[in-house]
């Protein structure tokens, strides 16, 4: 019987946080020329790769007793889609719907018809521009991660393990430089993100396959910990010839290799709270740029941060974010799931 992973879920309610923060911290910026925790000086925070990492730790986690079965394929792929494309399609709708009453929240392409095409099928587009939901960008991509891992499902095993392999490989020679081709598909096929999602299912195959010792396990987390902030930093003042994505890769990895075995050791308990907002990850991830845009064009015409200041401000947009999204997870999302 598998086992329920409570430290994992409780990393699921706390990387959120992550990406909002960053993402607040440049609006807090944009609009009001405030540096919150000096965020806005790093690119990014490095959270969307954690989860990348953690679908592929989960996708092997929980599937990996039904490789070969070639009747659990449906499933798994209707499963996958239908938590992601109902509660996407509907965000997209809303936000066309916001740049149609304002354009001043449109970029620009989000009305073409290719931007459309490919924003709503989730399908890299040919000029690689965004998608209409600009966060949905990473969906994309593990739409992409589900379809390949999807061929472990297949009845030659053997021979997916080893088109797997294959496609490793390239991503390694492409993301290193030893391969180079110009062409959008290519960028796609082959991106350094692959790896990122390869990482997790490894993790997943260590704690399942083997006992590492709890003294181990904290370690990693602790250096997987550390790896965020050292990246970060290193994004500014470059010291360590390490990509961005590549070092947040493998510090998610190393939390998620060192919560993944905890877990299997010992039973934990987290407050509910956290279980509830580990569930709404998805959810609070898809809406809260959305709300964020929304909510500072209205906090600037009120001229809240004239009056509270930068620091209150941001807390406020921060819980409001959170709200929003726990609302679409218990009041959109999983009505649309259950239909």
């Amino acid at each position: 019987m598998r086992k329920k992973l409570e430290l994992i879920q409780f990393s699921r309610a706390l990387v959120p946080f992550m990406v909002m923060l960053f993402h607040l911290s440049g609006t807090m910026m944009a609009y009001f020329d405030y540096n919150l925790f000096g965020f806005s000086y790093i690119p990014i925070s490095g959270g969307v790769n954690y989860f990348f990492a953690l679908s592929g730790f989960m996708m092997y986690y929980i599937y990996h007793k039904n490789f070969g079965q070639t009747q659990q394929l449906k499933g798994l792929l209707l499963n996958r889609l239908i938590r992601i494309y109902p509660l996407y399609w509907l965000l997209t709708c809303l936000f066309l719907l916001v740049i149609f009453l304002n354009s001043d929240f449109s970029v620009g392409h989000e009305t073409d018809m290719d931007t459309l095409i490919t924003s709503f099928l989730l399908v890299q587009s040919p000029r690689e521009l965004e998608p209409v939901l600009n966060v949905a960008w990473s969906l994309v991509h593990t739409v992409f991660f589900y379809l390949v891992f999807s061929l472990l499902f297949l009845s030659y095993v053997k021979l997916s393990k080893v088109i797997i392999a294959i496609w490793a490989l390239l991503t390694l020679a492409f993301s290193f430089g030893y391969l180079y081709i110009d062409h959008y598909l290519i960028r796609f096929f082959f991106n350094q993100y692959n790896l990122i999602f390869l990482a997790g299912i490894f993790c997943a195959y260590a704690i399942t396959h083997f006992k590492i010792k709890a003294k181990l396990s904290v370690f990693m987390l602790i250096l997987g910990g550390l790896g965020f902030p050292i990246i970060w930093i290193n994004s500014i003042h470059p010291l360590i010839p390490i990509s961005f994505d590549m070092g947040t890769g493998l510090a998610s990895a190393l939390i998620i290799l060192g919560l993944g075995s905890l877990d299997m050791q010992k039973d934990y308990k987290i407050p509910r709270i956290f279980n509830y907002i580990g569930n709404a990850a998805f959810s609070i991830y898809l809406s809260h740029n959305f709300a964020l845009d929304l909510l500072s064009e209205l906090f600037s015409v009120l001229s809240v941060y004239d009056y509270l200041g930068g620091w209150l401000t941001s807390m406020i947009l921060l819980a409001l974010m959170l709200i929003i999204g726990c609302l679409v997870h218990s009041f959109v999302e999983k009505p649309l799931v259950q239909l």
